[in-house]
């Protein structure tokens, strides 16, 4: 029976709320992998694969938020020769890696068993190095190993430990909004929500005919790509008509403010929606210094227009380092598409850039936002996502 062993990090350290993450983490696991089974015990997720490659689980695996890393294994009796057969097995996928050092660690849970551990790994490793004499043994520092569990159900054996990417299950630490434009930035900050257990949705502002088609197209391949990382949950992704919002803006107040203003709107807009579908927070992939409209002033006086938390993941990045981390999740390609979004159009020629919030609202005052943002909430389109793709596309409909 294959079986992959799942190990944790943080969860462990919950206390008597331990359970609770635990459930979650599983549940995560099902989502993604219908109809296997799992259960949790000693501190770890026993997956069973059933009819599932082991590749495809490792694929699901090395994207699911709360695992600090895990085994592929197999189950078999407590019949010696099969316990050999598959020790040689898992040591010859090493050696065809090209590992040349090797070390077997053996735990007997079922003191049943008649071999005591010391004695099963001695035999093991004895047997695979007279199957493979390029091998040595390394007791210290071996380049793989193969793990031996003796349990009540039978025996597990795996091999090397595979690094899942840690964090939190995702859908433990409530929900949030996260603002996706077309960049780099926002769908890494989304990521790394994602791996602290905040159960992230999306909303994006287009303004066609400034904006085309396949802006958004970019701005739906980035959903798909967080929803690969969202532990099997459904993603939505709310699509906002910001066009009539960003001209009144432009016509209503001064040109170094207008850039402000505009992401003032932005915020009052997915506070709305935040409000009528129950989302905690916002999440914005905003960066100290970065752009005019991100510094400590500015981004204040946008924080002001809502009532909401606003999280700002990468508030402390190098750019480079968000490169690094777009192009290991799989968003960086899409982001550099050449189309571009609401958030370059009339833009500034000189924004400023230390805006104090008074003279942000006397600029405001002209504008009747309370109809702009009902008029952009009403009419919002809702893609919802799964598992990289679009299930359905609706109208928004909200409760007052």
């Amino acid at each position: 029976m294959k079986i992959v062993i799942v190990r944790y990090g943080e969860i462990g350290l919950k206390g008597r709320n331990k359970k609770y993450f635990e459930l979650a983490l599983e549940r995560n696991i099902r989502n993604q992998l219908p109809g296997v089974r799992t259960r949790t015990t000693g501190g770890r997720v026993y997956v069973e694969a059933g009819d599932y490659s082991l590749e495809d689980v490792k694929k699901v695996l090395t994207r699911t938020f709360g695992i600090q890393n895990f085994s592929m294994g197999i189950l078999v009796g407590f019949e010696l020769d099969d316990i050999l057969s598959t020790s040689l097995g898992l040591a010859e996928d090493e050696v065809k890696k090209g590992r040349k050092s090797f070390k077997v660690e053996t735990k007997r849970a079922y003191k049943k068993f008649p071999i005591r551990s010391m004695q099963l790994s001695a035999f093991l490793g004895e047997k695979i190095l007279e199957r493979f004499p390029e091998l040595h043994v390394d007791v210290h520092n071996p380049e793989f190993r193969i793990g031996v569990e003796i349990r009540n159900r039978g025996t597990l054996l795996f091999s090397n430990r595979l690094p899942g990417p840690g964090g939190m299950p995702v859908g433990v630490s409530s929900n949030g909004l996260l603002l996706l434009s077309g960049g780099i930035d926002s769908p890494v900050a989304g990521w790394y929500m994602l791996k602290r257990g905040i159960n992230v949705h999306a909303i994006h502002f287009a303004s066609p005919p400034y904006t085309g088609e396949k802006a958004f197209e970019k701005v739906i391949d980035l959903a798909k790509v967080l929803s690969m990382y969202n532990g099997g949950k459904e993603l939505m992704l709310y699509d906002v008509l910001f066009t009539k919002a960003q001209l009144a803006i432009h016509r209503a107040v001064q040109e170094r403010f207008s850039l402000i203003i505009q992401r003032r709107a932005m915020m009052r807009i997915a506070t709305e929606i935040a409000h009528r579908m129950g989302y905690k927070t916002l999440i914005t992939g905003e960066n100290i210094g970065q752009v005019a409209s991100q510094t400590v002033e500015n981004m204040t006086a946008i924080s002001n227009a809502t009532d909401r938390l606003v999280l700002r993941p990468l508030i402390g990045f190098d750019k480079i380092d968000i490169i690094e981390k777009a192009k290991k999740i799989g968003s960086f390609e899409i982001s550099t598409r050449p189309y571009e979004d609401c958030c370059t159009v009339f833009v500034p020629k000189e924004p400023a850039t230390k805006a104090r919030i008074e003279d942000i609202l006397r600029a405001e005052k002209n504008i009747d936002f309370s109809q702009l943002v009902n008029e952009a909430a009403g009419l919002t389109k809702l893609y919802r996502i799964k598992l990289g793709q679009v299930m359905k596309v609706e109208s928004l409909a909200m409760d007052e």
